[in-house]
């Protein structure tokens, strides 16, 4: 049976500390009227279905860092971003927003994910201390008709499109990672456009690309100009026709189809082609390999790691390039072994490249999950509308005995104690309903999770 919770008030206010507004399988949120639901330091996990009307909006504030994800790709009318401090949005679902997304204050980062708007969403307010940015691959799309278009701007993504000819139904596509540009060489801003019009020929339009200062990438906005590309490797520089560094755009006209774009200029010259990383759990180790496909006075290669509670990569390893001087015109393959704390979730890698001068360029961004067998604690649950126990699935580690403790939100010791290394159920004290936090340690050992009691 579907289960189906409606908020007919005006604010529905989610306030706990690392608190999850959770839609299981078969639930069905239901808001009518203006509800607001406001998550304040609250994650969003979906996997029912969200049905909003027109006017219904989920607000993300507080100063925390909060994530939506689950197993449903959730569609918002409207969604905004008001954190503050250092707090700040990121996904680990897609989303759809089929109205406003409101930056307020702070930052949504995309990661891996894409934020789709269709044909009636739109950013709303982006500005340089609260916009959309991606560590990873995530773009944010939007689809128009254009016909004989005049200064469209599709979504308020920041690509301005100006035609006498119709292209007819075109999607837009943002990204914020570097491209290399010209000859396979350089780089570009931290953003870029994948513009796919149905009729992609005889244009003679008009494209501006705005920017922010943030996503310069150290580049000098004064020689910017735009650079295409038809295959996302080979770049050609397509020019200016008028630019402001105040405004923060360049645009280019008489152009005649629409590939991929950014903005770079010849001046940069980053050393490495084709960098692609990829990897695998082997033997209680991370093994890595990244490709190259040409290298221009190169330096070195640094090896980057994330963990899931980890805010920023930290560099980890150095690999030098394989060639004298740095140069080279074939195949490149490199390798790097690493190993890191199986028991803490899923580990994130990178590869920065370094060139002679400094100039610095980033590889694809992967996932790699240890083996169970050399977790430390593999999963804990249930962990919402806990009742009297809570089972810890131990990983394969050689050891005999672990710590458990539990602590409210107030940090107050609830549970303290010592426990044979094995799977089971653990027996809860009496607990007043809330959220609690299991910390698990073990010699250099350390896992911790929560569970909301009932």
């Amino acid at each position: 049976m579907k289960k189906f919770v409606s908020f007919l008030s005006a604010v529905f206010l989610m306030h706990t500390a690392s608190a999850q507004l959770y839609i299981a399988s078969g639930a069905d949120i239901r808001l009518a009227g203006n509800v607001q639901v406001t998550l304040q330091n609250t994650d969003l996990i979906n996997d029912g279905v969200i049905t909003i009307p027109a006017t219904g909006r989920f607000i993300f504030n507080g100063n925390g860092n909060n994530q939506i994800s689950g197993a449903s790709v959730p569609t918002f009318a409207e969604l905004e971003i008001a954190k503050t401090g250092t707090g700040f949005l990121t996904l680990g679902q897609n989303i759809q927003v089929a109205g406003k997304l409101m930056f307020t204050s702070n930052l949504i980062d995309m990661g891996n994910y894409n934020i789709d708007l269709g044909s009636t969403g739109y950013l709303n307010g982006e500005s340089e201390s609260s916009r959309i940015t991606a560590t990873g691959t995530g773009e944010v799309l939007s689809v128009a008709n254009l016909n004989a278009p005049s200064g469209a701007n599709p979504g308020n993504l920041g690509a301005v499109i100006t035609s006498s000819k119709n292209l007819g139904s075109t999607v837009i596509q943002r990204g914020h990672q570097s491209q290399v540009n010209t000859h396979g060489t350089g780089s570009s801003i931290l953003r870029y456009y994948d513009i796919i019009p149905s009729n992609n020929t005889g244009l003679d339009a008009t494209l501006r690309i705005y920017y922010f200062d943030a996503e310069k990438n150290n580049l000098d906005e004064n020689t910017f100009e735009l650079f295409k590309s038809d295959d996302n490797v080979n770049w050609a520089n397509m020019g200016q026709s008028a630019r402001n560094a105040s405004l923060n755009y360049a645009e280019q006209t008489g152009l005649n189809s629409f590939p991929r774009w950014t903005l770079s200029n010849d001046a940069v010259a980053l050393p490495v082609t084709g960098m692609e990383l990829s990897g695998q759990w082997k033997n209680g180790a991370a093994l890595l390999e990244w490709i190259t496909q040409t290298e221009y006075n190169n330096s070195h290669f640094n090896v980057e790691r994330k963990y899931e509670d980890d805010l920023n990569f930290f560099i980890v390893g150095k690999k030098n390039s394989a060639h004298p001087g740095g140069n080279s015109n074939t195949l490149t393959t490199y390798h790097w072994q690493d190993h890191p704390l199986s028991n803490k979730g899923p580990i994130q890698y990178r590869i920065q490249q370094q060139s002679l001068d400094g100039a610095t360029a980033y590889s694809n961004i992967i996932a790699i999950h240890p083996d169970a067998n050399s977790q430390f604690i593999v999963n804990m649950y249930p962990t919402l509308g806990v009742k009297d126990a809570i089972y810890l699935k131990a990983g394969g580690l050689q050891m005999k005995k672990m710590h458990v403790q539990i602590v409210d939100i107030s940090g107050r010791l609830m549970l303290n104690r010592e426990m044979n290394y094995q799977s089971g159920w653990l027996n809860l004290p009496p607990l007043a309903g809330g959220t609690y936090k299991v910390i698990v340690r073990s010699g250099e050992n350390h896992w911790e999770g929560s569970f909301v009691k009932k």
